[in-house]
C-alpha cells in the first residue's frame, strides 16, 4: 500500500531556489511539448506517444537540464494528460449524464510544474548512508526508520501556494494484525456535514453515537476568508499576487490537511477498539456543485474537503482491514429511522414528492410521529447505513418496535493539537 512522506520548504529555505529553478524548467520543458500536441490535435495530425515525444526534443536545453529520467516522466505527463483527455472524451459521448460539460483538450500550465524522480532516479549510494537524495539535486532528507531502498517508489516536489512540498512515495506492508480483532457483526455509518464534520453510528445501540466537531475548520475558513479580502484590497483593481496572501493560503491548507488527518485517525482508533468490519459513508454526487443553502452557507459548506475527508478516511480504514462503501445519501436526512420509513433514492426527472413520518425541528432534532426525538445527524447516519447495508443495520427494526429508541445524545470528540514548546524542541 502507498504511503507518503512530506516536507514543506517555505521561502527561505536552503532548498527553496533549487526547487523554483526545476519547476521552473519542467513548466518551459511541459509547454513546449503541449505546442506540438496541441498543434497536431488543432490541425489533424494526431498527437505524439511519450517515445515520440522523448525523441523529439532530446536536443531540447530545458531536456538536457533536467535528469534523463526526470525529463522523460515530464514528457510522460504530456502525453498522459492527452491518453486521459481522449478516454474522458468516449465517455463523454457514451454517457455525457457523467459530466458537467464536454471535456475540453489539456492546456498550458502558467505557473511552475510538478517534477518526478523515480526509483532510478535516487542515489542508492546516498540511501545507504541514510539519506534520500534525487539526481542531481542538493536535497538530503533523512531515511525514515525501517524504509529498505526497495520499498521506496518515487520523489516529487509539487508547487503549492506559498511554499513546496517534497513527497516521498514507498510501499508499506499491509498491516494484517488488526483483522483477527475486527467483530464480524457490527457496522457503522458516517454522516458528514459542516458543523458535526462527521456523525458515527454503529448497528450496536449500546454504543455512543460518535460527533467529530467540524467548527475549528469552519472557523479557520471564516478567518482566511476574512484575511485575504483584507490584503487583497492592497492590491491594484484587487488583483496579482502578494507574499502576505501566499502565506495566508498556506497556512490555512497546513491546518486543514493536518485537523483532517487527526480526524480521520481519531476515528480509525475508535473503530479498532469497537472492531468495526463494514463503515457506510454518504455522499452524493457534484452535492457542492447544486447548493443552494444560502451564501453565507454554500461559502462555508464548499470551503470544507469532504471528498478529500472521505478519501483520508478510507484508504486508512482500508489499511487495517475495515471495508468502506461510499453510497448516495439521497432523502436520508428526511426519512424517519425511528418509524423505519422507506428511503427512496433522488430522480431528477421524478416528480412524486416523497411522505415521512417525522419531520426535523429547529437545527438538532429530529421528531418521529409518535413525538419521540432524535438528534438530527444520528438519525441520518442511521439512514445512511440502513440504505447502504441493510443486512447490517436490518437487525435494529425489531428492537425499536420492541423497546422504543435507545439511543443516546452523541459524544462530541475534538482532534487535540499537542504544542511542542522550544524549550523542549532543543533540549533543555
Amino acid at each position: 500500500m502507498p504511503q507518503v512522506e512530506k516536507h514543506i520548504i517555505k521561502e527561505g529555505h536552503e532548498w527553496f531556489d533549487y526547487c523554483s529553478d526545476i519547476s521552473t524548467i519542467s513548466r518551459l520543458l511541459y509547454n513546449a511539448a503541449q505546442f506540438t500536441q496541441r498543434q497536431g490535435f488543432f490541425y489533424g495530425w494526431g498527437t505524439q506517444t511519450q517515445a515520440s515525444l522523448d525523441t523529439l526534443f532530446k536536443q531540447n536545453e530545458n531536456y538536457k537540464a533536467l535528469p534523463a529520467k526526470v525529463a522523460q516522466l515530464v514528457l510522460k505527463q504530456n502525453a498522459d494528460a492527452w491518453i486521459a483527455y481522449y478516454k474522458a472524451l468516449t465517455a463523454y459521448k457514451t454517457d455525457s449524464s457523467k459530466f458537467t460539460g464536454i471535456p475540453k483538450p489539456p492546456s498550458y500550465i502558467d505557473d511552475k510544474n510538478l517534477i518526478k524522480f523515480n526509483h532510478q532516479a535516487i542515489g542508492k549510494r546516498e540511501f545507504g548512508k541514510g539519506y534520500v537524495v534525487p539526481s542531481m539535486s542538493p536535497i538530503r532528507i533523512p531515511v525514515k526508520p525501517g524504509l529498505r531502498f526497495d520499498d521506496l517508489c518515487e520523489v516529487r516536489i509539487i508547487p503549492k501556494t506559498g511554499c513546496f512540498v517534497i513527497e516521498i512515495v514507498y510501499e508499506i506492508p499491509e498491516r494484517s494484525q488488526f483483522f483477527c480483532s475486527l467483530n464480524p457483526g457490527l457496522n457503522a455509518a458516517i454522516d458528514i456535514g459542516l458543523d458535526n464534520l462527521a456523525t458515527i453510528v454503529f448497528n450496536n445501540l449500546t454504543i455512543q453515537p460518535i460527533i467529530v466537531n467540524g467548527k475549528p475548520l469552519k472557523s479557520a475558513n471564516q478567518f482566511y476568508n476574512k484575511q485575504v479580502a483584507k490584503f487583497r484590497g492592497f492590491l491594484p483593481n484587487g488583483r496579482g499576487k502578494s507574499r502576505r496572501i501566499a502565506n495566508i493560503v498556506r497556512n490555512r491548507n497546513n491546518f486543514v490537511d493536518s485537523y483532517l488527518h487527526q480526524s480521520t485517525k481519531m476515528i480509525v482508533d475508535e473503530f479498532l477498539q469497537h472492531g468495526v468490519t463494514h463503515v457506510s459513508i454518504g455522499k452524493n454526487e457534484q452535492w457542492k456543485t447544486h447548493l443552494n443553502l444560502g451564501k453565507r452557507t454554500n461559502q462555508n459548506f464548499t470551503q470544507i474537503p469532504h471528498a478529500k475527508f472521505i478519501e483520508m478516511l478510507t484508504y486508512k480504514l482500508e489499511r487495517v482491514g475495515i471495508t468502506v462503501k461510499v453510497t448516495e445519501e439521497s432523502y436520508t436526512s428526511k426519512a424517519s429511522f425511528i418509524d423505519w420509513d422507506i428511503i427512496p433514492t433522488y430522480q431528477p426527472n421524478n416528480k412524486v414528492k416523497h411522505v415521512f413520518s417525522g419531520r426535523r425541528v429547529k437545527r438538532a432534532w429530529y421528531v418521529s410521529k409518535n413525538g419521540l426525538k432524535i438528534h438530527a445527524d444520528v438519525q441520518a447516519g442511521y439512514n445512511i447505513g440502513r440504505k447502504s447495508n441493510p443486512e447490517g443495520f436490518d437487525c435494529l427494526k425489531s428492537i425499536l418496535r420492541d423497546r422504543g429508541c435507545l439511543v443516546v445524545h452523541p459524544r462530541r470528540i475534538t482532534p487535540l493539537f499537542k504544542r511542542v514548546h522550544a524549550k523542549s524542541r532543543v533540549g533543555f
